[in-house]
């Protein structure tokens, strides 16, 4: 799973950069109307300082050479898939000698991609009818460009649709016509440029070979950007936001009223760096927001808090986050984009979203919005420890209460109201704990296993799958337990981030992937065991310490200043949808890939 997302993340978002300067920048070639721009530059431009951060340490030992060879199974299997006699059944021979060799040739791309770099582009021009384009280039990619053309080549052959060769702006351009859209590719200068939009074919090529009009060098999110100096960075990008809500806004009055109550039109632009400082991965976005703050970038709100208000956490905790979120205005905009919708696809049915609002009151027996909701402050936190459950039952979340009495009275009614509408047998057991009141609640159903508990203590509303994890809590408010204190090496990237926030994420990698480890052989070997036509071997897989002895818990922090929102992050290994982490699981790929070729 994770490699199959990190190939779909390299191919669909990360962009490139050369590794020497041509005599035309590929920005140069992209017009000034771009709208969104990604680059990454490629394993050359940062080796060396990637080998210096805790993932590149790693690659380094037995974690890089098993990641290489299953690499190179994967790449194998892939190869051999595209060439199977299935798929090219009644090809003439001819053809089937150049679709092979083009299935050869593809199976260089991503080390070629690792070594020119990505640039990735796109411009919406008009929502209706739909036309934009999107475009790629491989920089400085010049005669290696075989394997990037060869995959297009492929690909549209296996969709029986046929490559034709063309000559556009005096340049020898392949050409396939897709329904409703055209797919172009060709070398501009030393570059490797493909294109896809709703334009012709020359178009297509013009708008770059043209070089006509103001270009994307000339756009102030490029020169921001490009002139960003915080720390090193391998990837870089921008969202214009402001012609996307132009364009939605002039669809139809439905449209631009569904964006004005999301907050849209008060989003400006969205940028971001990633890199490398000392053994860290780091990340950084900053969300553009001069514009009033309502529809989604008025739910975070609030006083900024220190790492000290944090809540009390077990002493083992590997994931937490706390965050300012404004729950009564998440459910008022959630009601009144619910309207907005419906006004677009259905404005005869936009009254029933008030009607199921109430019917739902009618059920829980409380209104759910001032009752419930409104009981609750605008600071939510979370967090996830291994010996107070495995996996994710470990989850503990907790909720910042304004009115306990009227909480405690509403989640009873709602809960007992619930049971009632569903026919479910359910009880609420209350059990005395350390001068707090435990709130169990029995489902008496077969093939339930879990007895979710909550208490309302301190100002806190705290709810888990288990009562153990509450009384957890519980005795630690009460100094009856140790907490989780930052190690010195934590504190030191704590101190590097801001000290007031209005959101803080920690996270571990090191406890879960010593679980994985731990556990892989076995899983490996039983399904050797199970099957004859699986050939593993087990002992390359690495050992746990050995690919965990370099990494390090990582830290993000929001901040809002009242015009930007920034988002900085120092990581390890930065998790899946970690967004300080794009770059660096480009570079894993990529790194592993040039070893193996």
């Amino acid at each position: 799973m994770r490699r199959r997302y990190l190939l779909a993340l390299l191919v669909l978002f990360v962009p490139g950069v050369s590794r020497a300067a041509d005599e035309v920048p590929p920005e140069q070639l992209l017009p000034a109307t771009t709208q969104v721009y990604l680059r990454w530059d490629g394993i050359p431009a940062h080796k060396d300082a990637y080998a210096k951060t805790a993932l590149g340490k790693m690659m380094q030992g037995d974690t890089g050479t098993f990641v290489s060879g299953a690499f190179g199974q994967m790449q194998d299997g892939i190869s051999a898939l595209l060439t199977v006699e299935q798929l090219l059944q009644g090809i003439e021979p001819e053809k089937l000698r150049q679709l092979r060799g083009d299935a050869t040739k593809a199976a260089k791309l991503l080390p070629l991609i690792g070594d020119t770099g990505f640039l990735f582009a796109a411009e919406l021009k008009s929502v209706e009818p739909p036309q934009g384009q999107i475009t790629i280039v491989l920089p400085n990619a010049g005669p290696r460009s075989a394997p990037l053309f060869s995959a297009l080549r492929l690909g549209s052959s296996l969709l029986k649709i046929e490559a034709k060769t063309q000559k556009l702006s005096g340049r020898e351009v392949s050409v396939v016509a897709y329904p409703g859209a055209n797919l172009v590719w060709w070398l501009e200068g030393k570059h490797a440029v493909v294109r896809v939009g709703t334009g012709r074919p020359s178009e297509l090529v013009e708008t770059i070979a043209g070089k006509g009009g103001a270009r994307l060098t000339g756009h102030p999110l490029y020169k921001r950007v490009t002139g960003f100096k915080t720390f090193r960075t391998a990837a870089r990008g921008f969202i214009d936001m402001g012609p996307f809500v132009q364009m939605g806004s002039k669809h139809s009055k439905e449209t631009a009223k569904l964006l004005s109550d999301l907050g849209a039109d008060g989003m400006k632009s969205v940028v971001f760096y990633s890199g490398f400082q000392g053994g860290a991965e780091r990340g950084l976005v900053e969300i553009d927001l001069p514009g009033p703050r309502k529809g989604i970038p008025g739910l975070v709100k609030g006083k900024p808090f220190r790492l000290e208000d944090v809540p009390s956490l077990p002493p083992d905790v590997v994931s937490w986050s706390m965050t300012n979120l404004d729950l009564g205005a998440v459910f008022d905009l959630s009601v009144k984009t619910a309207e907005n919708a419906m006004l677009l696809v259905a404005p005869d049915a936009a009254k029933e979203v008030q009607a199921g609002l109430k019917q739902a009151n009618d059920v829980l027996g409380i209104d759910l919005r001032k009752d419930l909701i409104g009981s609750l402050g605008d600071r939510f936190a979370t967090y996830n420890t291994p010996s107070e459950g495995p996996l994710t039952l470990g989850q503990t979340v907790l909720f910042k209460v304004k009115d306990e009495e009227k909480l405690e009275q509403a989640l009873e009614q709602a809960i007992r109201g619930l049971a009632k509408a569903g026919n479910a047998d359910v009880r609420i057991r209350k059990r005395a704990y350390r001068g707090a009141t435990l709130r169990e609640i029995q489902f008496q159903e077969r093939g339930f296993p879990f007895r979710p508990t909550y208490t309302i203590h301190k100002g806190w509303l705290v709810v888990s799958f288990f009562p153990q994890q509450v009384q957890a809590w519980v005795a630690r408010t009460k100094g009856d337990m140790r907490s989780w204190k930052p190690s010195p090496s934590v504190q030191a990237t704590f101190k590097e981030l801001p000290q007031q926030a209005i959101a803080i994420t920690y996270s571990d990698p090191r406890p879960g992937l010593k679980q994985l480890l731990s556990l892989a052989p076995l899983i490996v070997a039983a399904i050797e065991s199970a099957s004859q036509d699986i050939d593993f071997d087990v002992g390359s897989i690495p050992n746990a310490q050995e690919v965990t002895r370099h990494l390090f818990p990582n830290v993000s922090v929001m901040t809002d200043d009242g015009t930007m929102v920034r988002l900085e992050s120092q990581a390890s290994l930065a998790l899946p949808f970690d967004l300080g982490g794009l770059d660096s699981y480009g570079l894993l790929l990529l790194f592993t890939v040039g070893r193996i070729f």
